[in-house]
C-alpha cells in the first residue's frame, strides 16, 4: 500500500516594499520615534479608504505565478475582528474566502 502525503500550508511573507500595503506610510521598523508613520487609514478614522500599494500586488501576483497557483477573476478583502492592544481600530484586511490566488504547488522530493 502507497500513502501520498498532501500537506497544505497558509504562506505569509513581508514584501520589500516601501510602504505599507494599504496606505503611503513608511513600513520600516523605528522605535526611535514611536507612532509617527501612521496616518487615518492605519487608525482607521471614519471616512479614510484603504487603496492597495501598486508594488505589493505585483510582487505578489510574481510570487503566485511562480508557485503555479490561479489567479482568481474576482478577490475582495474582509475585515477580521481582533481586539489586541497593539491594533487600535480593532480589525485587520485580510482575504478570507475569495483570495486573488489559490492552488499553488511546491514540489519536494524526499528521500
Amino acid at each position: 500500500m502507497s500513502v501520498t502525503p498532501i500537506i497544505g500550508l497558509e504562506v505569509h511573507v513581508q514584501l520589500l516594499t516601501r510602504s505599507k500595503i494599504f496606505c503611503g506610510c513608511v513600513n520600516r521598523f523605528n522605535p526611535d520615534e514611536p507612532n509617527t508613520q501612521t496616518c487615518p487609514v492605519c487608525l482607521g478614522l471614519p471616512g479614510s479608504l484603504p487603496v492597495m500599494n501598486q508594488e505589493a500586488f505585483r510582487l505578489s501576483v510574481t510570487t503566485a505565478l511562480a508557485l503555479n497557483c490561479e489567479i482568481s477573476r474576482f478577490t475582495k478583502w474582509d475585515r477580521k475582528q481582533y481586539y489586541y492592544p497593539d491594533l487600535p481600530k480593532g480589525y485587520q484586511i485580510s482575504q478570507y474566502d475569495l483570495p486573488f490566488s489559490h492552488d499553488g504547488t511546491v514540489r519536494v522530493q524526499v528521500g
